[in-house]
């Protein structure tokens, strides 16, 4: 009999591993109260809450049980990307399709982006990087996850409460690890909005040891406080990057970039607790205008992140490759050309302080000369959150080593008033 190539039945796909296990508890008796759909009348339900809290599974949850219950039958789901709608909304660890039973009879129609129940209730994916998909459908219920990750979130929210025109009482969820975006802010005042806030410590007994390892190093600082405890911080006057520096620079480059770099920031070991090999791209056009194209930053052996770099100079067509020699220094020159003897490399040597390196390139940022083609959010973590006093960090350094080279900062003695937008 000939299969709907179109049609991913999760229940035919993975029948086996379902009789092999017990049947599901009811998720009333085993999620935490903050898990649960909250009580009262409200259009939004906001959960902003650190990694690992369970946003996922708590909307996941949520969707099934209005489209099992015929309570809503028109929904969407909305990620920064539809790649990352699928991956993590629908068939990831928590998604839709893994939480729903056989008996639910519930399939994935990927081609066409939808979730189809037989009672039918659909769900359909959207990315929102294409938020003006947005203007023609209309929902009852809508579940958008880690938008504070989206490069336009107000614009993808506003073309979605305009959607979401269906039945008397439509309704949004909302889930995100939290950044101090105006948008965010604005919603927390909204009284039809139901908050819920939540660390990653609430749901311990279900996080990987690794996982929970790697918060011990994270202790005490702002990356803690706001990616695990989840709260909204304010700008630090300390940092030399603030958050409206980096919410501005996100745009796509020009087809023709006339110089392309790599910079680099090696660790020599690869313990457990070395630092990342920071490796950035970055290009400029033809209007002094530079790009930062790719983090390919990498916890490896010297042979494997040089690997990396060199393939990223063929790949983008790069110039060069600046890497700082402070440690390392010739054997790091011979490692790169071990692997390609035709690859240009230009080794710089730090002699100023990393801040008065970096202070240039805070400058250009705030002129709005450097543009990020998407957004990187470990390296905007680590720009907004470096104070001078602390060690600068891998991906940074790497950064600050290809914008040095693009704008030839060692030749000029202060930016070009020229220079503008």
């Amino acid at each position: 009999m000939k299969t709907n190539n179109h049609c991913i039945d999760v229940h035919h796909q993975l029948i086996d591993d379902y009789l092999s296990i017990e049947k599901q508890a009811p998720w009333e008796e085993i999620a935490r109260p903050n898990q649960l759909l909250p009580p009262g009348n409200w259009n939004i339900w906001m959960i902003l809450a650190g990694r690992g809290f369970g946003k996922t599974r708590s909307a996941a949850e949520a969707i099934r049980k209005w489209a099992c219950g015929n309570q809503y039958r028109r929904i969407a789901l909305i990620s920064n990307t539809i790649q990352e709608a699928r991956q993590v909304m629908v068939e990831g660890e928590s998604g839709i399709l893994s939480i729903s039973d056989v008996e639910e009879k519930l399939q994935f129609f990927p081609s066409r982006r939808l979730l189809q129940w037989p009672n039918g209730a659909i769900a359909t994916l959207y990315g929102a990087e294409e938020y003006e998909q947005l203007r023609g459908p209309q929902f009852d219920a809508a579940w958008v996850d880690e938008f504070a990750k989206f490069q336009y979130p107000k614009d993808t929210f506003d073309q979605l409460s305009m959607a979401l025109r269906l039945g008397k009482n439509p309704k949004m969820i909302l889930t995100t690890t939290p950044r101090p975006l105006q948008f965010i802010k604005d919603l927390l005042l909204r009284d039809d909005v139901v908050v819920v806030r939540g660390t990653s410590h609430e749901n311990i007994q279900n996080l990987s040891p690794n996982f929970l390892k790697q918060l011990e190093y994270l202790r005490g600082t702002r990356l803690e406080a706001q990616e695990i405890y989840a709260e909204l911080l304010e700008e630090n006057p300390n940092t030399l990057w603030s958050w409206s520096d980096i919410e501005s620079c996100h745009k796509s480059p020009p087809h023709f970039l006339q110089n392309i770099v790599i910079g680099i920031d090696p660790a020599l070991t690869s313990h457990k607790d070395s630092d990342k090999t920071g490796i950035i791209v970055a290009g400029m056009d033809g209007s002094n205008h530079a790009y930062v194209l790719d983090d390919l930053s990498i916890s490896a052996n010297p042979t494997v992140w040089a690997q990396r770099a060199v393939d990223a100079y063929h790949k983008y067509r790069a110039k060069k490759i600046v890497i700082e020699t402070n440690a390392g220094g010739d054997l790091l020159l011979h490692l790169l050309r071990s692997i390609d003897g035709d690859v240009r490399i230009k080794p710089v040597h730090a002699s100023s302080s990393k801040v008065i390196r970096a202070e240039p390139i805070v400058v250009l940022y705030q002129k709005g000369l450097i543009y990020h083609c998407r957004q990187f959010h470990e390296l905007e973590m680590q720009m907004v959150t470096y104070e001078p006093k602390n060690k600068s960090p891998d991906r940074l350094d790497a950064l600050v080593w290809a914008m040095t080279e693009l704008f030839d900062i060692s030749s000029i003695t202060q930016i070009p008033s020229s220079w503008t937008v």
